[in-house]
């Protein structure tokens, strides 16, 4: 069980009139089934996996088994007799032109990558492509791929970003140069080398803050790559037309980005690929194309048939795209009174052969006063698959640094880490902090906790300001009075049923009367990928405008109907009425059937959005635990959580959010990681060998809506999505130190990690 209950609102909440007209019964606030409840509990829900077409065919991959190596040469001609082989590809079997996939991420980031290596190239870790077959069974496929020869030159490899920003490393990515030198800071001195990107920041002037401080802190952080682990695998079906028309049936968070990923791939028009996104079992960030789709496409080319590429569960952890690990030192400057003076931050990235993750590094800072701040972070190569996004990308892993730090500071200066928090907060910016935090610690019982022996408190705040992007929406009125909403969003999270909710509430209906209809890219508004917390936000935000021009439209028949001046006119409950006058009124099934003889014909709004600034959104956690001093072994005796939502649309969908946030976070800190060997081999390719929490690892959750509401999000909605992983590591650490009396700066804090770290203090 879990309780949830909104905090008292820190601003006016909007009761949901738009543009003066009531709207009588409000479905905004309500806490009500997903629209998709029934398909998936049933199992009428279909996925990209469940799709088979006439004359299908299987595609897989031949993959490196070094992490670092030249290939000297590739055969594929044993391969290519197999019976029931259709097609082969490797890279000496692409046109020049189609060379490359590229990769669209989310905040229109594209990373341009080979799809495969030439003889004479590497690859740069285990499980990356070498080939793609396709064939008439996924037996005969993997049996093809074990018949393509591969002749390598290994490399030695290097998996450690402390270790590949020496001097004489192996070069992950050849034409890297070697970033300058710092001045200062822990790898200062020397040039860094397998730099894939970098990001420099500063504000005031540090050197005058920390000799202003009246102490110093500095403590370097340890955070593992840790995988989204959806439940389902990167899966896409492609079938190429004879006219040239490509299909794409694939599990995406993002159907427009997969177009655009394929158009720029494959170097054809955008109009001559369909894409259509499937009910998707999970994606984090993680599913925005380019993993399988255009090779996917280029096997169907080949092949003259459709093909389905399905992940193994070991291929995702291989060849999927995880959070980013990283090395961050932070150092802090502060009064004697806990006023925060001056911060800086260095940070090494692993972004394994690609890039992204430098620039969140900024999140060290958090949302405080602090006058004088600075960083420099890389990017760095290492022998493992690129990154990709995972929820809040590099949220959690720069907050553990920052957040952590700040609780080692409390804790030195004797002061409640709450308090601090409160002490050094920025305020203004509609940031809820304040409120927030309190929220959550009233919740827990901060101010009277108690521990027994081996047991400890722990809380961090972490924060995100969602972005925004192209939406497109529309919206009409049926004959029976019942609405539609019709667009191109990819719904991961529910997001489905908030913008029925939101349609109802603008034309005054129930939300059971609303129901929401997706297009594929042909026949659907632009619309962004869901990811980065901008879903409610932009596509709310195009909802609501549709379903106002749906009802200025309603308006205009209704007082042509009754005879009164659309000022002079409500809509409620089903129905339009002369305000003062309830006996004048008709129905909007009546002016649903009326339009169809109207002038303008049948009830159609059109809503556009693009993009406006959003507010800065804060989670704040508190964990109790208790350890075993024998064993090491952390047991969460309470988890709570709080958010400053905006404003709510769905309480029950916003609590899952913010549990599912939490459990993530808190997990990061407790028990994933991937691991990889000495050689670059993954260690834990599988959900046998990596940790994911199950219901035993934690105990009845917690959780507190704070309600601020943003001027830009649609009655005030912010984007939730993200804060509530960031705080989690951060969380746990502390509430260890709480127990021990230790500090333990690398995740996650494993029992052996624990142990070994008690043994170390007693020592």
């Amino acid at each position: 069980m879990t309780a949830t209950e909104s905090a008292k609102p820190t601003t006016a909440q909007t009761n949901g009139q738009t543009n003066g007209q009531s709207n009588g019964t409000h479905q905004i606030g309500r806490s009500v089934t997903r629209i998709d409840a029934l398909e998936k509990v049933t199992g009428r829900a279909q996925y990209a996996a469940d799709l088979f077409l006439p004359g299908m065919c299987y595609g897989v991959f031949k993959r490196s088994p070094h992490a670092h190596a030249r290939i000297v040469s590739i055969d594929t001609s044993e391969a290519e007799k197999m019976p029931g082989v259709v097609a082969v590809i490797t890279a000496m079997t692409l046109s020049k032109d189609m060379a490359s996939v590229v990769e669209e991420e989310m905040h229109a980031t594209r990373k341009v990558v080979s799809l495969f290596p030439n003889i004479g190239e590497k690859v740069k870790y285990e499980g990356a492509k070498v080939a793609a077959v396709a064939a008439v069974s996924r037996e005969i496929a993997f049996e093809a791929s074990e018949r393509i020869k591969v002749e390598y030159e290994v490399l030695p490899p290097v998996t450690d970003v402390r270790e590949a920003i020496k001097e004489g490393a192996s070069q992950i990515n050849e034409d890297s140069q070697p970033a300058d030198a710092l001045p200062d800071g822990p790898f200062a001195g020397h040039p860094i080398y397998n730099v894939a990107g970098q990001n420099h920041r500063a504000e005031g002037d540090v050197e005058a803050g920390f000799k202003a401080a009246d102490r110093i802190f500095e403590d370097t952080y340890v955070i593992p790559r840790a995988h989204q682990t959806y439940i389902e695998p990167q899966t896409t079906v492609a079938d190429c037309a004879p006219d040239g028309k490509v299909n794409v049936w694939t599990s995406t968070q993002g159907h427009f980005a997969t177009r655009s990923n394929l158009a720029n791939s494959l170097r054809i028009p955008a109009s001559r690929i369909n894409v259509h996104g499937m009910t998707i079992g999970g994606g984090f960030g993680a599913k925005f194309g380019g993993i399988v789709d255009t090779y996917c496409v280029l096997l169907a080319m080949k092949a003259h048939r459709p093909v389905k590429i399905v992940y193994t569960r070991a291929e995702e952890f291989l060849d999927a795209r995880p959070a980013p690990g990283a090395v961050i030192t932070v150092k802090t400057g502060v009064k004697n009174d806990g006023t925060i003076v001056a911060r800086q931050a260095w940070a090494l990235w692993d972004t394994g052969s690609g890039s992204g993750g430098c620039y969140a590094t900024s999140r060290v800072k958090g949302v405080y006063k602090i006058e004088h701040f600075k960083l420099d972070a890389y990017d760095v190569n290492t022998n493992k698959p690129a990154p990709g996004a995972y929820r809040a990308p590099g949220a959690p892993q720069a907050t553990f640094a920052g957040e952590a730090q700040i609780n080692r500071i409390a804790h030195e200066l004797r002061i409640d880490p709450v308090e601090l928090r409160l002490r050094n907060m920025r305020e203004g910016e509609q940031i809820a902090f304040k409120e927030t935090l309190s929220a959550v610690a009233e919740r827990a019982g901060w101010a009277q906790r108690t521990k027994g022996a081996h047991e400890g408190w722990g809380v961090a705040v972490g924060e995100w300001t969602n972005g925004a992007g192209p939406a497109g929406a529309l919206v009409s009125v049926h004959e029976d009075g019942k609405a539609r909403v019709f667009y191109g969003l990819m719904d991961i999270t529910g997001t489905d049923t908030a913008m029925a909710q939101i349609a109802a509430e603008v034309l005054g209906i129930k939300y059971e009367d609303v129901t929401v209809s997706r297009g594929d890219t042909d026949s659907a508004p632009f619309g962004t990928a869901s990811g980065g917390s901008v879903v409610t936000f932009s596509y709310g935000n195009a909802v609501k405008r549709a379903a106002e021009d749906a009802r200025d439209r309603i308006l205009e028949l209704a007082a042509e109907h009754l005879e009164a001046s659309v000022e002079d006119l409500e809509v409620s409950d089903g129905k339009v009425t002369v305000k003062g006058n309830p006996e004048a009124s008709v129905t909007l099934a009546q002016l649903g059937q009326m339009s169809l003889r109207s002038r303008n014909g049948p009830i159609v709004g059109r809503g556009s959005f693009s993009s406006e600034p959003s507010a800065t959104t804060i989670a704040a956690q508190i964990a109790r635990v208790k350890l075993d001093p024998e064993t090491g072994q952390l047991r969460l005796l309470g988890a709570y959580g709080s958010l400053d939502v905006g404003k709510s649309i769905n309480p029950m969908a916003c609590e899952g959010q913010m549990e599912g946030g939490l459990v993530q976070g808190f997990s990061w800190g407790m028990m994933e990681q991937m691991q990889w060997r000495e050689d670059g081999r993954n260690w834990n390719p599988g959900l046998l060998d990596y940790r994911v929490p199950t219901s035993l690892d934690f105990p009845d959750l917690e959780t507190v809506m704070v309600e601020q509401p943003t001027k830009n999000g649609p009655f005030g909605v912010k984007g939730i999505g993200e804060p509530p992983i960031a705080p989690g590591i951060a969380v746990i650490s502390s509430a260890i130190a709480d127990a021990t009396g230790v500090w333990i700066n690398e995740a996650p804090f494993t029992p052996e990690r624990v142990l070994a770290a008690i043994k170390s203090k007693a020592s």
